[in-house]
């Protein structure tokens, strides 16, 4: 049974590719799951192990999440998000959602109320409709590619962006603290992740600690206005626009006053005195021109044995 199952899925997941559509199979429904509204607002549940319809309206319940599997992606929606599928889209009218692209060559069109955003690229990123009816994304893995307007940019793993409704444009990027996000988003924390899955996010949060080695004193809050986004301060000290909303202070890398090397080694670099090269004693076959000099067998090399 388990075996034809992931036939079928093969199967499907090659068609799907084939014609560039996206098909969301539901596999995972947390609490009361999700349900299809028609044009009486009466809801019909939808079932895992079924496809979710196009074109019509979808809706998580409260306290509730769902996710799904498409040709080369992964995606969760998080509670009370509403929704509908598409063939290459997904119109998003509310709510918040998890995608993870696994092919380079993905695209796929995020329609918020208010702009759309074109997704492409192979990585992991969150996004969120916003009070504004703009969206909010965060990076979480990968390098993901979005376009709004004319605009393009890549989104890495830390970096948060807003959409800018004026322009069409996005924000500047904001770096958010990688490890508070991966505990409290039940977008990620809330559903069983694979192991090297978990491992990478674990990973990239560290490295984001190293590079940065700062502790973040604040939250991302909303974006209000069609271009002003708010950051919560825990701190007295931030610094405050016109408007009274509080902006995070990007504290970058700054080099040291040694060399990168003297950092590198954890002292100053030493030059090695040169010494004469050991006498080549000549062996039986030096009359064919070649002396018998011992080296490590190349494959061995590489081996390190």
């Amino acid at each position: 049974m388990k075996s034809s199952l992931l036939v079928f899925l093969s199967f499907w997941m090659l068609t799907n590719s084939s014609f560039a559509k996206i098909s969301h199979l539901l596999v995972t429904s947390i609490g009361e799951g999700i349900v299809e509204l028609d044009k009486t607002k009466s809801e019909k549940v939808i079932s895992s192990s079924s496809f979710l319809p196009h074109g019509v309206s979808l809706h998580v319940k409260p306290q509730s999440g769902i996710e799904t599997l498409a040709a080369g992606y992964q995606f969760r929606f998080g509670a009370s998000t509403s929704f509908q599928c598409l063939d290459e889209s997904l119109e998003l009218f509310s709510g918040s959602l998890f995608i993870r692209s696994r092919n380079i060559n993905n695209k796929i069109d995020i329609n918020g109320p208010e702009i759309s955003l074109r997704v492409s690229g192979s990585g992991s990123s969150l996004i969120q409709v916003e009070p504004n009816g703009g969206l909010k994304c965060v990076g979480l893995l990968g390098s993901l590619k979005l376009s709004a307007g004319n605009q393009t940019m890549v989104l890495l793993p830390g970096e948060l962006v807003f959409t800018d409704l004026k322009t069409e444009s996005f924000s500047e990027k904001v770096t958010v603290d990688l490890e508070n996000l991966l505990e409290t988003s039940f977008l990620i924390s809330g559903f069983l992740n694979s192991a090297s899955f978990e491992s990478a996010l674990k990973n990239v949060a560290n490295l984001q600690k190293d590079a940065i080695g700062k502790t973040y004193n604040a939250s991302v809050g909303s974006a209000n206005s069609l271009s002003n986004f708010e950051v919560i301060s825990r701190s007295t000290q931030d610094s405050s626009n016109e408007n009274g909303i509080s902006f995070l202070k990007k504290e970058d890398y700054v080099l040291p006053s040694e060399s990168p090397l003297d950092e590198l080694l954890g002292r100053s670099p030493q030059t090695l005195k040169h010494t004469p090269k050991p006498a080549i004693h000549p062996s039986s076959d030096q009359h064919s021109g070649n002396a018998a000099i011992h080296r490590p067998f190349p494959s061995r090399l590489l081996r390190g044995n």
